[in-house]
């Protein structure tokens, strides 16, 4: 887990004890937090996927990310004086997740753990990781067509075979891009069909990497 990054085991349960925090078992598409409670927590995915998502009235969702474990998440609302969530927290299979209040970050707690000013360094890390991530996504949705979003998605996330895991299915990648899902479906066929990708049904391979760079 990256906020416990350089900690022993011990000292890690030794924290969890002292800022008192829980373990919460969650079913699928039960959510963690929603939009419009009070934020107290930050979180840490021990395993399963938890989904942070934006709703609309219309009915619409905008994936915002996908959790994965040993990440942490809500962590943007610890220094950010927002007193409301601005989106929900979703569970997409079984989930464990460990909440840890937020008071044990603002100051040592009462058994002066060694490691405490070890774990904010690591909380500025992920919040620094995270501020970096969602300037790349901006980025990506600022692209005037879905092709060139596809393009630097594609570009953005490849391996060094220029192979590209998709770790979402074709609807959560469409919210993802803010896009509806046939158009997504259409278009990764037509940038097959012009032979820029090949694409299967669980990671697209990418075919003339030149042509794609050329597209923004």
């Amino acid at each position: 887990m990256d906020l416990f990054a350089d900690i022993e085991k011990k000292e890690v349960e030794k924290m969890l004890k002292c800022s008192r925090a829980v373990t919460r078992e969650l079913c699928p598409q039960e959510a963690v937090f929603s939009e419009g409670e009070t934020p107290s927590n930050i979180f840490i995915l021990e395993h399963g996927e938890v989904a942070l998502e934006k709703s609309f009235a219309s009915g619409k969702r905008n994936l915002l990310y996908t959790v994965e474990p040993g990440d942490v998440f809500g962590e943007a609302f610890l220094f950010s004086g927002q007193s409301h969530y601005w989106y929900d927290a979703i569970a997409m299979k079984k989930s464990r997740v460990i909440m840890i209040p937020w008071k044990f970050f603002y100051g040592f707690c009462e058994n002066a753990c060694g490691h405490h000013q070890m774990i904010t360094r690591n909380l500025l890390e992920i919040l620094a990781g995270r501020n970096f991530s969602m300037t790349k996504k901006l980025h990506l949705l600022s692209s005037t067509s879905l092709k060139e979003k596809l393009a630097i998605y594609f570009l953005d996330n490849m391996d060094a075979a220029g192979r590209v895991k998709l770790g979402m299915n074709r609807e959560d990648l469409a919210d993802f891009l803010g896009v509806a899902r046939p158009s997504l479906s259409r278009e990764l066929m037509n940038m097959q069909k012009d032979g820029l990708i090949s694409v299967d049904r669980e990671a697209v391979k990418i075919v003339d990497m030149d042509r794609l760079e050329g597209l923004y």
